[in-house]
């Protein structure tokens, strides 16, 4: 508001010093030349006396002076235009500035207005709540003075009633008085029949003896009739469930015989092994070769492994490495020399998992393991490749995951033939 008023004094001056302004550019000519503004020295003072033209340079110098006092107060004035125009830019800077901070006052404002109608009309349903609380409580206030009430009507009743059984009470405990001396002289009576009674009753109870005997003796021999049946139904149930047992057995007996046609295809490969294994120690034992044409290794994994699934199954541990082609630190074989090579492996399945590995020659797959069939199967395979002196061969995984070993299961083996 201060601001407003300040620029609102400052146009009001501005206004007066154009106005001064165009006043002195008026006045600025002189009254003694006709309001002509001509040069001094030009003057005609030819029909001017002495003393006339004294008083006429006096005049002239006075209206120099002030021609010079108005020239330099115009000056001033322009310089205070200038100031007074950097401060109308700074104002208005500051008008903007001020415009701005009253505009995100004002959005302060209409949001605390919103925030302010929102609370209120959470207080208004508060106490629309509040209101239907005292309702209720009110209502249970006058339900509880009816229930007071009414609990004093019944206790009233009660006591009214409680005084009529008493009075009632007094006068059957008369009646049951006079009774009791009836009943007493009415038992002396009965005293004297006693033995006949008792005869009487023994009677009866013989009676209902016999006739409970004979009851039981029928439940007897409908309950015999009943445990007969419970066993017969007993039988035909153990019956089944030997009959059932039966086909178990039968079951476990065909999936043994399945596992031990598999075992027999394991053997069998075991056997082609071995035989191969034997023609390799006959060729061994009959080659008449030097040395350097004698090519075998045997390599095994050092641990097991559950996770492995990717790459290249590498065998650490060289039992054999005869003419060096087998390397251990990547499990890649090469050939030494040109040949026929017979190569095995086995890769023991982990546990339950299952594991599927190819022999690889030159990167393309020859043959292919599978350790499947139950726990800790072997995945086992034999091939006789060609090889070209150079041509490399190694173990790949193909799918599944993990192997196991224990000493040395899982391994790859080869030799030249």
């Amino acid at each position: 508001m201060n601001i407003l008023v300040l620029i609102s004094k400052m146009k009001r001056s501005l206004v007066l010093t154009l106005v001064l302004i165009s006043f002195m550019q008026s006045f600025a000519f002189s009254v003694l030349t006709d309001n002509k503004n001509n040069n001094v020295t030009q003057l005609d003072v030819s029909g001017l006396d002495s003393e006339n033209v004294d008083v006429f340079r006096q005049l002239l110098n006075q209206e120099t002076l002030i021609r010079m006092a108005l020239v330099k107060n115009v000056h001033a004035l322009m310089k205070d235009m200038v100031d007074l125009k950097q401060i109308m830019k700074t104002l208005e800077a500051t008008q903007q500035k001020t415009d701005l901070e009253v505009t995100n006052l004002q959005q302060e404002v209409d949001s605390m207005k919103r925030e302010n109608q929102k609370l209120d009309l959470e207080n208004r349903k508060c106490e629309d709540t509040l209101n239907t609380v005292k309702q209720n409580f009110t209502q249970i206030n006058d339900h509880f003075q009816e229930f007071v009430l009414q609990l004093e009507e019944k206790r009233e009743t009660f006591e009214r009633n409680t005084s009529t059984v008493l009075s009632d009470l007094k006068v059957e405990v008369r009646y049951l008085s006079i009774t009791l001396l009836d009943l007493n002289r009415h038992t002396l009576e009965v005293d004297k029949g006693i033995p006949e009674i008792i005869e009487e009753k023994y009677e009866m109870l013989s009676s209902r003896l016999n006739d409970t005997m004979a009851r039981l003796s029928s439940d007897l021999v409908l309950a015999d009739s009943k445990v007969s049946k419970s066993v017969s139904d007993l039988k035909h149930s153990q019956n089944s469930i030997i009959t059932s047992s039966f086909d178990e057995v039968n079951k476990t007996i065909v999936d043994l015989k399945a596992e031990l046609r598999q075992s027999q295809y394991d053997q069998l490969k075991l056997s082609s092994t071995v035989s191969a294994l034997e023609v390799f120690r006959m060729n061994m034992t009959s080659n008449k070769c030097d040395l350097s044409r004698k090519v075998a290794f045997t390599a095994s994994v050092s641990s097991s492994s559950g996770s492995w699934n990717s790459g290249t199954l590498v065998f650490p541990v060289v039992i054999t490495n005869v003419g060096n082609g087998y390397n251990p630190s990547n499990g890649i074989f090469t050939a030494p020399t040109n040949g026929n090579y017979v190569f095995f492996v086995n890769v023991q399945s982990n546990a339950a998992q299952i594991i599927y590995a190819d022999i690889v020659l030159n990167g393309s797959t020859k043959v292919r393991t599978m350790g499947y069939n139950g726990s800790y199967a072997a995945g086992l395979n034999l091939v006789v490749l060609d090889l070209q002196k150079g041509d490399t061969v190694w173990v790949k995984h193909y799918s599944g995951k993990g192997y196991y070993t224990d000493g040395s299961i899982t391994t790859f083996s080869g030799f030249l033939i």
